[in-house]
């Protein structure tokens, strides 16, 4: 490159290194750690034997010049410290820092240091002279294809590696410091880059220090969580900024948006970035960027080289790696509020909201959080921000309802969280008799709002619409009852006045297969519950077959009836055709495990949360399953799944701290009113207190519902049967669990509490037909993809 091609190099190459001096980030507000110091007016004609052609890029450290290396006759970018700052010690620091720190690394992929200087006071480092443009600007046209954004987040992670192979840890990684050139990606700007630690215990090192000025070193945008907290940092410190550069080159947007740096750090540390949805080989990323971002750093990949290979695995699995991300956006519909009281409108505060959600989770570019977590945050003004870190949310439905006569008038608003910026406003009127056109009125109203951020997606005409008006109503009114056990009988009858009225509405036939489900199980039982709840089930699905509420719904039931890879199978498909629920994966969860697949279920969890970090799944009792007591106590209930106390009560108790889980039993006894919980609170209680007697007699008390018939509920008396020793009865239940499709095969294999019984010839019997269910119901999950679904890899035989 002879020395006059500065002048026709891409503004991006000089835009780059301004930012790359300046140490901040175009459009977060973050000013430079010297901003104000005043720049060198006349560019020196030479320093050294380099000769200074132009100025190409200045910012409060100093300024970087294209120049020439007479002695071996080569074009260098050469940064000098400016003479203000040059005053400064702990300025002067950072400088050499910087330069011995890119100095001591040479790999191809980081920019090469040719010679650090000092001529007649002024400091200098002369460096190779790049063309191209930086990652910044280059996403400022907009994201990235994945097999564009690979090469360059493989390139990165290069460097990367180099650096941390020498104990460095760059703790500036933000996309002006990625530069792109015609023969690969380039890693700038090591003024941050500090020694990790200086032998094997862990280090010392903050991620946030203040300069002279008082102003924070490092960008907000893509910081890792301990090092905008102050806490000490290491390479998984950069894998987060990785992560955050990857989620922006495919997504077009970053990870952690917000208008301040107040903001933008709240959310690094508090809140979850928009779940990518797209090809199956975009969903494969979305989840390798998920671990990248764990807030955690236990939790992240321990190295760059980690990874690496996590995504060279997805870029050999990838079957459409030109596809284009989207994030999903998250929105939750609060209950409305009623602006005059009226018992005969009243119900419509939170079941009309809820079928509003429910007909925009079938949006594909939606994800909608559940109506129990909108109903906790039911105020007249609930806090957006709060709301917006709780729930995860992007977008949020709120609205008034008023009666006048024989209308119903709602007003819905489309708000901007946590912002505020009101989207739209809508005002609806419909009758008391046609209150679905109210429903779907707002819906399309919400849709058509968010048409553009959705890139054009709409919403087709609902399928299971109601051709009663009045059949709707009782509906509405089942839903709104159907929120506690307590008038689940009263919903029950409300649905079958729905399908009365219209016998060809789904929805109504999905619930009501559940309510006869949940009553013969845990309140009233009878013989024909099953029967009447898979009827109803089946009829649902007759009539709409993606009905995903029905297969949500049957799946439970099915796994009782020891049908649960059948169950499993069928989650999987409607799993795949609308990846975007995160309530299918959390039905995985259950019926995996039911299956004896507790790493699928466990990923199934992941992907739940990958969706909604909020839902609540069954993975408590999977954690239990694999007999880790340790990871299941440790874990905080809000984290690894719904936080059910009874199984927490178990693993104290399997564990050996029979106090602690009597404490823990006594107040789960109080919270829940069922008498199936009340008789199986009495069977643990009997259990801690090591009454083998006593527990016969109390689960005789569950013999009248059909809680008894549920494979799962079967295995785990049988396993604390065993655990005090009373190994017969327990080998009973276990084997009738097995027999009933319940096929723990790893509990069994594993758990020392089956130790006395590894001999016995019934046991081995148990053992073996367990293994034999599981390695079908394996197989079947891989026939169907589920290994793809949830990110495994082909071939894997998880226990």
């Amino acid at each position: 490159m002879s020395d006059d091609t500065t002048e026709q190099t891409p503004r991006g190459w000089r835009h780059a290194l301004k930012e790359w001096l300046i140490g901040s980030e175009p459009g977060t507000g973050v000013p430079s750690p010297a901003s104000g110091a005043p720049s060198i007016q006349a560019p020196p004609s030479r320093i050294g034997r380099y000769v200074v052609n132009r100025k190409i890029g200045e910012g409060g450290m100093g300024v970087v010049y294209a120049a020439r290396d007479e002695r071996l006759e080569r074009p260098v970018a050469l940064k000098l410290m400016s003479e203000m700052v040059g005053r400064d010690d702990t300025a002067r620091k950072r400088f050499w820092r910087e330069a011995r720190a890119a100095a001591s690394v040479n790999h191809p992929n980081i920019c090469q240091i040719y010679e650090i200087g000092d001529e007649a006071g002024t400091l200098f480092i002369a460096m190779e002279l790049l063309e191209g443009e930086s990652l910044a600007d280059r996403l400022a046209r907009g994201p990235l294809l994945l097999s564009e954004a690979m090469p360059i987040a493989l390139g990165m992670l290069a460097a990367l590696s180099a650096l941390h192979g020498q104990g460095l840890v760059h703790r500036d990684l933000k996309p002006s410091n990625v530069f792109l050139t015609r023969h690969g990606v380039k890693l700038l700007d090591f003024g941050l880059a500090r020694h990790e630690f200086a032998g094997p215990t862990l280090p010392t090192l903050t991620g946030v220090e203040l300069t002279g000025s008082g102003m924070l070193v490092g960008t907000p945008r893509y910081m890792a969580p301990e090092q905008a907290l102050g806490e000490p940092v290491d390479a998984r410190s950069d894998v987060f900024s990785a992560g955050a550069i990857l989620f922006e080159m495919l997504a077009g947007r970053p990870a952690f948006g917000g208008a301040t740096i107040v903001d933008v750090l709240h959310a690094t540390v508090h809140d979850q970035p928009p779940a990518l949805t797209g090809s199956p080989a975009i969903h494969a990323a979305d989840r390798v960027i998920r671990r990248a971002l764990a807030k955690r750093p236990a939790d992240r990949f321990a190295s760059a080289d980690e990874l690496v290979n996590a995504l060279r695995e997805l870029r050999a699995d990838g079957d459409d790696s030109r596809a284009i991300a989207r994030t999903l956006t998250r929105l939750v519909v609060l209950p409305f509020r009623v602006l005059r009281p009226d018992p005969e409108t009243d119900f419509l505060a939170f079941s009309l909201p809820d079928a509003i959600a429910t007909s925009l989770s079938r949006v594909s570019s939606l994800v909608v959080r559940s109506s129990a977590m909108a109903a906790r945050f039911a105020a007249d003004s609930p806090d957006l921000k709060v709301l917006a870190s709780e729930a995860d949310v992007d977008r949020v439905v709120i609205g008034t309802l008023l009666r006048a006569g024989d209308q119903v008038r709602a007003t819905a608003q489309l708000i901007e969280a946590p912002a505020g910026t009101l989207i739209t406003s809508q005002t609806i009127q419909s009758s008391l008799g046609d209150l679905f056109a109210l429903q779907d009125d707002i819906a399309r109203r919400v849709v058509d709002a968010l048409a553009l951020p959705l890139g054009g997606d709409v919403m087709s005409p609902t399928p299971e619409a109601p051709r009663n008006p009045r059949a709707y109503e009782f509906y509405l009114r089942g839903n709104e009852a159907a929120r506690s056990y307590d008038a689940l009988i009263q919903a029950r009858d409300l649905y079958l006045q729905a399908i009365d009225l219209d016998p060809q509405f789904a929805p109504a036939w999905a619930q009501l297969g559940r309510c006869y489900r949940v009553i013969g199980k845990f309140i009233d039982g009878s013989d024909d519950s099953e029967i009447r709840a898979e009827s109803a089930f089946q009829r649902a699905l007759a009539i709409e077959p993606r009905l995903s509420v029905a297969h949500k719904f049957y799946a439970a039931l099915e796994a009782d009836l020891g049908r649960g890879e059948q169950a499993m199978v069928r989650l999987l498909r409607e799993a795949t055709r609308h990846r975007n629920d995160p309530e299918l994966f959390a039905g995985l969860v259950h019926t995996c495990r039911y299956c004896g697949l507790y790493d699928e279920s466990i990923a199934a969890h992941a992907e739940a949360r990958r969706l909604d970090p909020n839902v609540s799944t069954s993975v408590e009792q999977t954690v239990l399953m694999t007999d880790d007591l340790e990871r299941l106590l440790a874990a905080e209930p809000p984290l690894i799944g719904g936080g059910d106390e009874g199984i927490r009560v178990m693993g104290l108790g399997l564990s050996g701290r029979r106090e602690e889980a009597r404490e823990r039993l006594i107040a789960m006894r109080q919270a829940i009113r069922l008498p199936a919980f009340q008789e199986w609170t009495d069977y643990l209680m009997s259990w801690l207190d090591r009454r083998p007697a006593d527990m016969h007699v109390k689960i005789e008390g569950l013999s009248a519902l059909r809680i008894q018939q549920d494979p799962e509920a079967i295995f785990l008396e049988g396993w604390l049967q065993c655990e005090v020793g009373a190994h017969e009865s327990g080998l009973e239940n276990l084997k009738r669990a097995v027999a009933n499709g319940y096929y723990a095969a790893p509990t069994l294999a594993r758990s020392r509490h089956f130790d006395p019984l590894r001999s016995h010839p019934a046991f081995r019997g148990v053992l073996a037909q367990a293994e034999s269910g599981r390695e079908r119901a394996l197989k079947a999950f891989r026939e169907v993809g589920g290994e793809r679904l949830l990110g495994q890899h082909a071939g894997h035989d998880a226990r």
